[in-house]
């Protein structure tokens, strides 16, 4: 039995802690470690990976003689895992005698003091609290007697930025620890083999799949395009015993259902924006059974021990494979248990696409994780560290330590020009053979101990509802946005009034021309695969193979006949079309995002050059929406992808993407990362098209086209359908505007549909005007003064003193102005002038009743600006609108008045 090859005091706690048996995954994993091999681990969640890694961890550290400095090193992702590993393993190495740590950026520095004079035999910690213990001379040499780094949840890793400066970290690890062993942990890999590579390089490396497909059992139900009604069908499985966990994809999602769900009272929501109290909150409140539902971001996707779940909800397609995998094994966190996912699709791409995932997880077609491979500022952060770390070192050896990790093998040319480009903003000094540290340097360091984009949010501020709406990332806001400039966030446009303090005042905008940045700050992308697979799933009309759910098979059917009805082609994988609409044209590829990112962009500039005017792009999985002049038309946009040609487009997209928003965006981050700018720099006082020209034909600028190339959009895709077009392996086709093609246009499936704009816009100023403060006085018998909601104002305001009608409506700090007019007998100029001021209000009361109170609890609108708008007679939504105009007048020319 593998539980007696340990040692007698782990199995004594193993027993101790109620373990009956092993899990198949503990049965595999165990012997490989013990047998001092490096192993990557696959296994559901709830199966104990942790426990598989740990038991012969425990076994080893039992055997060394006690003290000297770490001698393994747990390394999770986030910080809150950290928290549930230390619960976690606290008992286990209080039982064993065994010592356990944590340490990261939330670390106390007495704490952090402690484990610096008496370090810990087991430190829990994160990929960037490892890079900062090679910075302290005293934790370096704690690190000589490290044997042990498990890496947990490695897939959420691998494939960013964070995970090349792990890999390079664990071999600057090396140099001190020498050949330490390798652990790596993960419910979802559709390329183990690749996971192996990274996590150790050249080093052999066993692997143990543990399938998690058998162990699943996926439901996708449609539920309506209508948001009411997606709510009520929510609420009918929440009747079901149990706790469950709801995923959403974006924040917006959660917070509408949060709210629609709020009376029941047994609903929480937890996602990466709300503060770490109310997370914590909210988990443990679900762990002690206190509430029956979380609505959760993928902030719940890692194995935060969040205690029973029975049920795992999906709300709209996961749009991955993986995610999918990730969330349902959330349900039935523990042994032999069936994981249960209901997915609840609210559209036709969005059913058709749930089908797909679905299918896919359970035939175990997990997407392949495709690590960041040589990233050139990854590697500079990587110089500038190993230069701080030994004050001078040869550049030969740096080559050796980062050409070890599998992300760099071969990286000389890369390693000169990053180490020439690092001397030229000082991060380092190069002399001869030998890269010198600077006091620059270690100041660079501290910014950037982490490759997370660390950015300043900038709030976005909605004059309408007077509420924050979202927030961009500030690079973002450098590149593109300014005073009068149109973007698109959550599939929602907004025009810019003003830029002032820190954030971005904006109105709802109806319609702009020209190419729309777009920020999509958690948009997940759809894959190639999944999309085809969609198309195919259109050509074939095989809805029902996928799922004998009466409501879905009908109304993939009704919208399929629908397009026939109308005569409209059905784009598919195998047939692009190409629709004429009243402010551009519609591409139907079904290619997934990434792809139609490439193809749109490449569309785009082609266009724009030949007719010498911009093109807005917008795009989802399965369209590209160009919108362009009218005389440019769905058969001129079909003849340039005909035109196109494989091989030139990485080309055109590189010429293409330099005037972009997203290529100045990048540019900015990736500056920041090679420590050009500082990270607390003042952007208002940067130009960005110096920059663009200081950074041309740089190594800078060739990672902003690297990562924008490969990690944003996949022109790989992207010319891989070109080239089946060539092959006349996929038509083209021009067709009427269709359903399909007018289906997800500027309404992001995340986001819940507003009425129609200006109806929601008018709905929300009501709204906010209703429940604005308002001051009555009376300025007849000046003796009586009430503060009150809009709402609660009768339609003819009266004074319950004097009986009077003559009544002003203040906002509220204008209150104690009138407490001063009233009480002086004696008044300078200026007061008179207010007098006359307030008597003009309440004679505007007089005349118009509520009406005129509701135009002067406005915004900048005072009795001037409250008569032209009661002027106009207007009434209903034109009333408003007359309110509207007011305030974007004064939010766009209130800092220039005296």
């Amino acid at each position: 039995m593998v539980v007696e090859q340990l040692d007698p005091r782990v199995r004594a706690c193993i027993k101790k802690r109620g373990f009956t048996r092993l899990s198949p995954a503990q049965e595999q994993a165990i012997p490989i470690v013990l047998a001092k091999k490096n192993l990557v681990l696959i296994a559901p969640t709830g199966t104990g990976k942790t426990e598989s890694a740990m038991f012969p961890v425990f076994d080893a550290l039992l055997k060394m003689p006690a003290g000297g400095g770490f001698r393994a090193i747990y390394i999770t992702p986030l910080r809150s895992l950290n928290r549930d590993i230390l619960s976690r393993m606290e008992w286990w190495c209080r039982e064993l005698g065994l010592t356990v740590g944590v340490r990261h950026g939330d670390t106390p520095m007495a704490e952090r003091r402690k484990q610096a004079l008496s370090p810990p035999d087991l430190l829990i910690t994160t990929p960037e609290t490892l890079q900062a213990l090679f910075m302290g001379k005293r934790l370096r040499k704690h690190l000589e007697h490290v044997q042990f780094v498990i890496v947990d949840e490695i897939h959420e890793l691998a494939a960013s930025k964070r995970g090349a400066q792990l890999a390079v970290a664990l071999e600057r690890l090396a140099e001190y620890a020498g050949d330490f062993q390798r652990i790596g942990l993960s419910a979802t890999v559709g390329n183990p083999e690749t996971i192996a590579t990274f996590l150790c390089g050249t080093r052999p490396c066993e692997i143990v799949q543990v399938p998690v497909a058998k162990q699943l059992e996926i439901t996708v139900s449609f539920v309506g395009d209508v948001f009411k009604h997606q709510v009520q069908a929510l609420e009918r499985l929440l009747k079901n015993e149990g706790s469950t966990l709801v995923f959403v994809n974006t924040r917006v999602t959660a917070e509408a259902l949060g709210h629609a769900l709020y009376s029941r009272g047994d609903v929480e929501v937890h996602h990466g924006s709300l503060s770490k109290e109310i997370r914590i909150d909210a988990e443990e409140r679900f762990k002690k059974g206190e509430i029956k539902t979380l609505i959760c971001t993928s902030s719940m996707e890692l194995g935060i021990d969040i205690g029973r779940v029975d049920h795992v909800i999906q709300f709209g397609s996961p749009r991955e494979v993986a995610r999918l995998v990730q969330r349902v094994g959330r349900a039935g966190h523990q042994l032999n248990t069936i994981s249960r996912g209901t997915i609840l699709a609210t559209g036709f791409d969005d059913l058709l696409e749930s089908l797909v995932i679905a299918r896919r997880a359970k035939a175990n077609e997990i997407e392949p994780v495709v690590p960041d491979t040589n990233a050139a500022d990854v590697l500079a952060n990587q110089v500038a560290a190993i230069a701080v770390e030994y004050g001078e070192i040869d550049r030969s050896r740096i080559r050796s330590i980062v050409e070890r990790s599998s992300l760099f093998a071969g990286c000389g040319k890369l390693l000169d020009d990053v180490c020439t480009q690092l001397e030229e903003h000082r991060v380092i000094r190069i002399d001869g053979t030998r890269i010198i540290t600077t006091a620059r340097a270690r100041r660079y360091l501290s910014g950037n101990l982490s490759m997370i984009h660390d950015e300043r949010k900038i709030p976005i501020f909605d004059m309408v509802s007077r509420r924050t709406v979202g927030t961009l990332d500030e690079s973002f806001v450098v590149g593109w946005v300014h005073t009068g400039a149109v973007f698109i966030t959550k599939g929602q446009l907004w025009r810019v009034l003003d830029i002032d303090d820190g954030r971005l005042t904006v109105e709802p905008a109806k319609k702009a021309i020209g190419e729309l940045p777009s920020w999509e700050g958690e948009q997940i992308p759809v894959p190639f695969a999944v999309a085809r697979e969609v198309g195919a799933i259109r050509r074939e009309r095989t809805t029902n193979k996928y799922t004998s759910e009466k409501e879905s098979i009908a109304f993939a059917a009704h919208v399929l006949s629908e397009m026939e009805k109308n005569r409209c082609k059905i784009p598919t994988d195998r047939l692009i079309t190409f629709e004429n609409i009243d402010d551009g044209v519609v591409c139907n590829v079904c290619a997934g995002h990434k792809a139609n990112e490439a193809l749109g962009r490449v569309l785009s500039i082609l266009i724009s050059a030949r007719f010498g005017t911009t093109v807005g792009i917008e795009l989802d999985a399965y369209r590209i929406l160009l919108r362009l002049p009218s005389a440019i038309r769905a058969a001129d946009v079909r003849d340039f992808l005909l035109s196109l040609e494989p091989a030139h487009m990485p080309g055109i997209l590189k010429l293409a993407l330099k005037r972009t928003a997203l290529f100045k965006w990048k540019l900015v981050q990736i500056a920041k990362k090679f420590g050009a700018i500082d990270p607390d720099a003042d952007y208002e006082k940067i130009s960005i098209q110096r920059l663009l020209d200081y950074f041309d034909n740089t190594v800078v600028q060739q990672e902003a086209y690297r990562e924008l190339l490969s990690g944003y959009m996949d022109i790989d895709a992207a010319a891989q359908i070109v080239g089946l077009v060539k092959a006349n392996e996929i038509d083209v086709a021009i067709g009427p505007h269709s359903i399909i093609g007018a289906d997800g246009i500027l309404s992001s499936r995340d986001q819940i549909p507003p009425p129609t704009a200006d109806q929601a816009v008018i709905a929300t100023l009501k709204r906010r005007l209703e429940q604005d403060e308002v001051v009555l006085a009376c300025m007849n018998c000046r003796d009586w003064k009430s503060k009150t909601v809009v709402s609660r104002v009768p339609d003819q305001p009266q004074c319950p003193k004097c009986g009077a009608r003559l009544i002003a409506a203040l906002k509220p700090y204008e209150a104690d102005a009138y407490d001063t007019v009233i009480r002086k007998t004696k008044k300078n100029e200026e007061e008179r002038a207010l007098e006359q001021r307030l008597m003009r209000n309440a004679n505007i009361v007089l005349s118009s009743g509520k009406k005129a109170v509701i135009a002067l609890s406005a915004r900048g609108v005072g009795p001037e600006n409250a008569s032209r708008i009661l002027a106009t007679l207007s009434d209903g939504d034109a009333f408003y609108r007359e309110i509207l105009k007011a305030e974007r007048t004064f939010i766009q020319t209130h800092r220039y008045w005296a």
